[in-house]
């Protein structure tokens, strides 16, 4: 295996090409799409317990999304923040797990590609899928859990150490930095867990980092291309936000499978090839032989209470 640049440009073209990344992201924005609803209805629900500011909310949001996106998106944002409702809860749960479970799967199998893995139990990747939903949520009410948090601290600290007006206007305005660290630990925690792969944490920042500058610089690029370029499509309204939106998350799974990739090239350039993760198969040989032992368990237990009746009689 060659070890200079020339190796890692290799086979990060050669993973590049096992992941098929551009059908794959096809398919994953197809499902990102039908997630992408469902999710902001739980999260908004949930969140919208903790009454905190949505003018916020929305500011953080807004700089990882193009504008004609985001134009469309806050209402409904909005509306679940400020609304909450148990009946749209769990029907927004149910239309989640089928369709953020099926996203975080077809993710799974892009990136094992990637890594040179085969496929792993669809039982186990189904309920992996599930539990990763659930991970993401908890994620989404912690941070509004903190914002809430940060808020009331810092209406606290303001009126103890007198903080003037104009240094508390700056920590609420800081939105760049904390959507980019929030892509950026949400991006690792994907590359993190989601491989059946043996991944090495130590080489998913470099993915990590890429996918969240590539997210932010193209909701950029796409609110200055639309503003200057193609401003007709939005003339069309909901149909050609509907455009956008579904050109800016094919792109935006691009980006995050291209992460991926590159993880899976940088350690196997440094350190050889890549072996799959049998934390799964162990969980279910451990379960069968704890079966197979408390079968055996019952089994010896009734000879011996049969053998002492015969002795008895």
């Amino acid at each position: 295996m060659e070890t200079g640049m020339k190796g890692f440009l290799k086979q990060l073209w050669q993973r590049y090409l096992n992941a098929n990344i551009t059908d794959s992201a096809a398919v994953l924005s197809y499902y990102m799409l039908l997630a992408i609803f469902p999710i902001l209805l739980i999260a908004g629900n949930l969140i919208a317990f903790l009454h905190f500011n949505t003018n916020r909310v929305l500011s953080y949001i807004e700089p990882m999304l193009p504008d004609a996106v985001f134009q469309t998106l806050s209402p409904v944002i909005r509306s679940f923040l400020e609304q909450g409702s148990t009946g749209t809860l769990s029907l927004g749960i149910l239309v989640t797990i089928w369709s953020a479970g099926r996203a975080v799967a077809a993710f799974q199998r892009s990136i094992n590609q990637a890594y040179g893995i085969k496929r792993p139990n669809a039982i186990f990747s189904r309920f992996f899928s599930f539990l990763f939903i659930l991970v993401i949520i908890i994620a989404i009410v912690v941070i509004g859990l903190l914002f809430s948090l940060s808020e009331w601290l810092g209406s606290i600290l303001k009126s103890w150490l007198h903080i003037s007006n104009s240094f508390t206007n700056f920590i609420g305005s800081i939105r760049w930095p904390v959507s980019f660290v929030g892509i950026f630990f949400l991006s690792a925690l994907l590359y993190a867990v989601v491989p059946s792969a043996k991944v090495k944490i130590r080489y998913i920042w470099v993915g990590a980092f890429v996918t969240t500058t590539g997210w932010l610089l193209l909701a950029q690029a796409f609110s200055a291309y639309i503003r200057y370029f193609a401003h007709n499509i939005t003339g069309y309204k909901t149909i050609g936000t509907f455009i956008v939106l579904l050109i800016w998350m094919n792109i935006s799974g691009m980006i995050l499978l291209f992460g991926g990739v590159i993880n899976a090239s940088l350690q196997e350039w440094r350190q050889g090839e890549i072996e799959q993760s049998d934390m799964m198969q162990n969980f279910v040989d451990q379960a069968r032989n704890n079966r197979h032992w408390q079968k055996r368990k019952r089994s010896t237990s009734h000879r011996k209470r049969r053998g002492s009746s015969r002795k008895k009689t």
